[in-house]
Formats: structure tokens, C-alpha cells, sequence
């Protein structure tokens, strides 16, 4: 139920560990000793964490034609290109030549059937296109081409308050478009979040109070241009 290791580390930002260090180091070590050097590809789920909703998204780096081809095969509604972080899972399998997908949906603690199910159908029409689906199961096709962002940022509280959003996930908003409020539990005060660019709303905090400075929209920036 947590994401820390009892020694209080995370297991994704020691890799590749070592023999000798601590306990997730070791965890994180023995996983690239002896499970990734087998391996031909690897689909990383992960889920948004501090009350965060994430749209699904496969995020790969870019100039990458293997992963683009994946990612587009899996058929997630988004495409986001972002740089690997070091000491990460991802990036030390980069290291090693083992492409990577990273699916990111839904938040931690939370079953959403959205989510679930473009993360099993992904992963059957990945394992289809390499020839490693039984013919029994059915692949269905998604309803949309992948959305391929370059660039995204969040939208951060610049008050302190209650949060209540406006728009919805996936959906696409204009600058100058209202976002949400942020308020007092009297009503004496209302700030309102208005979109300084136009994109996708990729990412929303759910949690009911939030804090200057937190992260409250990730908004797509720069698409991709066909």
C-alpha cells in the first residue's frame, strides 16, 4: 500500500542498485541482474500519485523508432515525449537496449475501468503485433489515433484553498479558458484559473484542499505535427 520501501526508499530512483546497498538497491539490483537481461521488451504500468488523475499515456523518449512504433501500436489516447530520469527503471534499461513502454493512468489506490481497459487492450495489441496472443482472444482496434505530445507543463495553485475543477480529463481547452476556482469554505473568496496556452488536459488533482504552489493540470503545450 505504499510506495516506499520499509528502509524509506523509493525502488524507482535507486536503480540500477547494488549487492551491497540498501534494501530497495538490492531489490532493484537483483531485477536488472537477472530478470531484464531476458527480456525483449518491457510494458512499465504506473498510476498517478498525490491524488492525481492521470489520462492514459504511454511516455517514451523520443527519436526512438522502436518505441514510436510500440506506442502507437498500443494505442493509449496519448503519446508523451519525455526524458528519462536518472536512476529510474526506464532509464536503466535504456542503458541496456531494452526498449520500454511506461503506461501512466489513473491514480494510486483507485480502480477505474477506463484505465484498465486501455492498459489490457494496449497490452494485447502489442502482444498481437509480436506474434504472442493465442488467436482466441479478441483485439479490438482503438477508436482514435494516438495524440503525440512534445511539450507539457502543469498549472500550479497559486492560492491556497479548495479546488474544484472545471474541465475534464482528455478533454481540449482554449487559452482563456476557465479551468476551475479555488475558494474558502465561506465563499468570501473565489480565485479563478483561467488556461494561459491551448492543449490537452492530460493530468487533474483530485485532492478537495491543495496548497500554493502545488500542481493542480497537466496541460499539453506542443503536439507533435503530422
Amino acid at each position: 500500500m505504499e510506495r516506499e520501501f520499509p528502509d524509506g526508499r523509493d525502488l524507482n530512483r535507486v536503480f540500477p542498485g547494488s549487492k551491497s546497498g540498501s534494501l530497495a538497491s538490492k531489490v532493484a539490483n537483483k531485477l536488472m541482474a537477472e530478470i531484464v537481461p531476458q527480456t525483449d521488451l518491457i510494458i512499465d504500468f504506473h498510476t498517478g500519485g498525490a491524488d492525481r488523475f492521470n489520462a492514459p499515456q504511454i511516455r517514451i523518449i523520443s527519436h526512438e523508432p522502436v518505441l514510436d512504433e510500440l506506442a502507437n501500436i498500443f494505442g493509449a489516447p496519448f503519446i508523451l515525449y519525455s526524458k528519462n530520469i536518472k536512476k529510474t527503471f526506464r532509464n536503466a534499461c535504456y542503458k541496456l537496449g531494452i526498449p520500454l513502454l511506461l503506461f501512466e493512468g489513473g491514480k494510486s489506490l483507485h480502480f477505474d475501468n477506463t484505465i484498465i481497459n486501455t492498459g489490457v487492450n494496449g497490452s494485447k495489441r502489442v502482444l498481437s503485433h509480436l506474434d504472442m496472443l493465442s488467436s482466441k482472444f479478441k483485439v479490438s482496434q482503438p477508436k482514435k489515433d494516438s495524440v503525440s505530445i512534445v511539450k507539457s507543463r502543469w498549472v500550479r495553485a497559486k492560492y491556497s484553498g479548495m479546488f474544484k475543477p472545471s474541465v475534464k480529463l482528455n478533454c481540449f481547452i482554449e487559452k482563456g479558458e476557465v479551468l476551475g476556482n479555488i475558494t474558502d469554505p465561506y465563499g468570501k473568496f473565489n480565485h479563478f484559473i483561467k488556461a494561459d496556452c491551448s492543449g490537452y488536459i492530460i493530468s487533474i488533482n483530485e485532492a478537495p484542499i491543495v496548497y500554493k504552489g502545488d500542481a493542480l493540470l497537466h496541460v499539453s503545450v506542443e503536439l507533435v505535427q503530422n
